[in-house]
């Protein structure tokens, strides 16, 4: 743990060969190839894991131990596919397990994501801040599920089309289209429930 968070340390060295190739030079047996190929991907991976987990310090885990999984999985790897969408299912596999075995569903909140649109228009009459979103997405997306959650976070917040979601998780579009569906009305119930003042800032989306 303590060696691939030292590599997850951000240097200005520069980047050269691209990906497919780095893994082809650590098949080979080059380790300084996979350090380098870690902080190339650390601020990705982490942003992802932040988005999806919520707190800092269980993302920065999550991190470590998907880069531990890209390690002991990297010889699975299949060149003919987009490295970082082998990547995203490899991080979003873990936060997934960690989010389900998670005691506390609070930890498992993305403090970024937009779950409210807001809005400056004076006929709203309200202008909702980032730490209230924040808060009310706290509050809502216990009744979601980690799968549930992680498709929300890649859509709303990545903005990743849904047959690249599919790819990611290893599913079909239509189970990402149904999740993301039922993730919405889940929480526009919610919204409706216990925070009534914000349910009608919801925006219907196809």
């Amino acid at each position: 743990m303590a060696a691939v968070l030292r590599l997850m340390i951000p240097t200005n060295e520069s980047i050269e060969p691209d990906d497919r190739e780095l893994v082809r030079t650590i098949r080979n047996g080059d380790a300084s190839a996979f350090e380098q190929l870690v902080r190339r991907k650390t601020s990705k991976v982490y942003s992802l894991c932040c988005r999806i987990i919520g707190n800092t310090e269980d993302a920065k885990d999550v991190a470590q131990l998907a880069f531990i999984k890209l390690w002991e999985n990297l010889g699975k790897y299949d060149p003919a596919y987009a490295f970082d969408t082998w990547l995203y299912r490899i991080v979003t596999n873990v936060a997934i397990d960690f989010m389900r075995n998670k005691q506390s569903r609070e930890n498992a909140v993305n403090s970024n994501l937009r779950l409210v649109r807001t809005s400056t228009d004076p006929e709203q009459g309200v202008v909702i801040q980032r730490k209230e979103i924040e808060n009310v997405f706290q509050a809502v997306s216990t009744v979601l599920s980690p799968k549930q959650k992680t498709i929300f976070v890649m859509r709303e917040m990545d903005d990743l089309p849904s047959a690249e979601i599919a790819r990611i998780l290893g599913c079909r579009e239509s189970t990402v289209r149904n999740h993301l569906f039922n993730a919405r009305k889940m929480m526009q119930q919610q919204l409706k429930k216990r925070f009534p003042e914000y349910s009608r800032l919801w925006k219907e989306q196809p």
